[in-house]
């Protein structure tokens, strides 16, 4: 074989030659690509499963909360000085505890009014009120809100208020 043969054989390879260099490089983008979907699949798979912890509980919390709102309803009725009443009373006061506190055991918690003002995204409007001083202030909460950890269960349904016509 003569130098110029060589030449050729080096520089270029022949049609039924492989590039190795090529090749391992495609491979390892292949590789790190793979890597990168592996680790993405990894932290999507931990997310839903935080949110599956976080609110599978969700459906059974809905239906939970007409018990609070009935005892609520419960305790708002006036006390004669019978004491039968008044042991009835404190037994719906010691349930009313004992279930808000499970309900807290479960990422499960009030809406607090906070300043008062009105949050569409916390509470829901059922009437607006005129009445004098700031507009979309609360006045009144009919039924209360709840959170389950970040997330809203069940708005808030309030009164508003709202300026008053000028004449």
């Amino acid at each position: 074989m003569s130098s110029s043969e060589e030449a050729e054989t080096t520089a270029a390879p022949e049609a039924g030659e492989v590039n190795w260099e090529e090749k391992a490089e495609a491979y390892r983008n292949d590789y790190l690509r793979a890597l990168a979907d592996a680790e993405n699949q990894r932290k999507r798979s931990e997310k839903q499963i935080e949110d599956a912890r976080n609110y599978a509980v969700d459906r059974f919390a809905r239906e939970l909360l007409p018990v609070i709102d009935s005892l609520e309803l419960a305790l708002a009725t006036p006390l004669e000085g019978d004491e039968a009443v008044t042991q009835f009373r404190q037994g719906i006061e010691n349930t009313l505890t004992l279930f808000a506190q499970a309900l807290g055991k479960a990422g499960i918690a009030p809406i607090e009014m906070g300043e008062g003002r009105f949050d569409p995204h916390l509470h829901q409007a059922i009437a607006m009120v005129e009445s004098e001083g700031d507009a979309n202030r609360i006045l009144a909460v009919h039924q209360k809100g709840y959170l389950m950890h970040d997330r809203l269960l069940r708005p808030a349904m309030v009164s508003v208020s709202k300026a008053p016509k000028t004449a």
